[in-house]
């Protein structure tokens, strides 16, 4: 969306709240925070409100601009770019307003900056990108008497791609959010990647099965199956399961569709082999490889199941709770996500 002509990337909408001062950033819809979740498990009403792979973008000719943010709950880190290259890092400290005060790169004077390479982004659009965890507020970017203006199309990534799926979409356990596997795959393919993960909740409701197939994106990739584990038996996560993906095909404009099944973890190796855990991560597995054989996911020819063993090659890749990936896991995981989607890309044309 965009506002104040600044581009609110991966931002659904943008809401006052009173008591507060700016405008709070939401991933989602205003609708997902009363209807996600089930009785056991509806922390998906507040998470889809954080502000995981936000970001604004802009153009201006300012040599320096301030831009005042707030972060509630806890500290945020926050990661400027100018285009591809990384200029600073910043920490918000939650419940305080912080004004960044942000100077044009001294040694962009001393080279051709045409000859700067354009991966993803033009080295003109400036990116302000949102760590992990948090509320965002928005209050004002002052660029000093300069106007500025959103990024044209030829300026950013021509592939879209929205990601859905869990914690580990997200990007939880990473230092910082660029490490996350659909940020490190977006980067190797010179995509755009909106974040719609909902760590711990991603339960494949109805709702968000509408709101992803409505979605003007060419590319949709769904990690499904490991939030599920604790809450649903083979037969409703069946259910589950087969609607969400048969919407999703039904419905989506999007050219390519890739379902990741659940990443090896914990359950894996499990004790207790009678556990849910244990049982649940091997049903889900083959609920998905189920799926894929019927004929209207044979048909449509658009969705490609990626096995989670093929990214997270080695438990090795994942952090001491033996769930979610270290940021070197996170790196490897984009890398190889990215080889897979490569081949459509070429094929596609969108090289």
């Amino acid at each position: 969306m965009v506002y104040q002509d600044i581009e609110f990337f991966n931002v659904d909408h943008l809401e006052s709240v009173e008591g507060m001062s700016g405008l709070r950033l939401h991933r989602f819809p205003a609708s997902f925070s009363k209807c996600l979740g089930i009785t056991k498990n509806y922390n998906a009403r507040f998470r889809s409100q954080r502000t995981h792979g936000c970001e604004l973008r802009f153009v201006t000719e300012a040599r320096y601009f301030d831009v005042a943010l707030t972060v509630m709950e806890q500290d945020m880190d926050v990661v400027v770019y100018r285009g591809d290259m990384q200029h600073k890092k910043y920490t918000l400290k939650a419940g305080v307003c912080t004004v960044l005060h942000i100077e044009y790169p001294p040694n962009f004077d001393l080279v051709r900056t045409e000859k700067l390479p354009k991966g993803q982004f033009s080295p003109d659009v400036w990116r302000i990108q949102f760590g992990l965890n948090g509320y965002l507020y928005f209050h004002y970017l002052d660029t000093f008497g300069f106007g500025h203006r959103p990024p044209r199309p030829e300026e950013e990534p021509a592939v879209h791609w929205a990601a859905y799926g869990s914690s580990i979409t997200c990007g939880s356990a990473c230092t910082l959010y660029s490490d996350c596997y659909i940020n490190q795959a977006a980067v190797r393919l010179g995509w755009d990647v909106l974040n719609k993960g909902l760590s711990g909740s991603c339960l494949l409701e109805p709702e968000v099965a509408d709101y992803l197939a409505g979605l003007s994106v060419d590319v949709l990739s769904l990690e499904v199956g490991v939030n599920m584990v604790p809450f649903f038996e083979e037969e409703e996560a069946k259910e589950r399961i087969f609607h969400f993906l048969s919407v999703i095909l039904e419905k989506s404009q999007a050219k390519r569709i890739y379902v990741i099944d659940i990443f090896p973890n914990k359950n894996l190796i499990f004790r207790d082999e009678n556990s849910i855990f244990y049982r649940n991560y091997r049903n889900f597995k083959r609920i998905l490889r189920e799926f894929m054989e019927t004929e209207q996911a044979h048909c449509d020819g658009r969705m490609c199941l990626i096995h989670g063993e093929d990214i997270v090659e080695s438990l090795a890749y994942l952090s001491t709770d033996v769930l979610h990936p270290s940021d070197n896991g996170h790196i490897r995981m984009g890398e190889k996500l990215a080889a897979k989607m490569q081949n459509w890309k070429e094929t596609e044309g969108y090289i």
